[in-house]
């Protein structure tokens, strides 16, 4: 795999992860499921929003002078 494709996707695989734990707290939790498949389902969207995302070279560019000044 390519380090920089991970590290691209890092973030919506995180919160792909944490939605799947705020879907396990929700089953065993009774008092608190609602809250808790609320909370996945908005993991989850972020995640898919994050794994589609696609950067312009502009942005790229941008990403690429900040990092060098910083």
């Amino acid at each position: 795999m390519n380090m920089e494709w991970i590290a691209k996707k890092s973030t919506s695989l995180t919160a792909g992860a944490i939605g799947i734990g705020f879907l396990i707290v929700g089953y065993v939790d009774s008092r608190h499921r609602y809250f808790h498949l609320c909370a996945a389902i908005i993991a989850f969207v972020y995640a898919y929003r994050q794994f589609r995302k696609r950067d312009t070279p502009f942005e790229k560019h941008e990403r690429e002078i900040r990092r060098k000044v910083l």
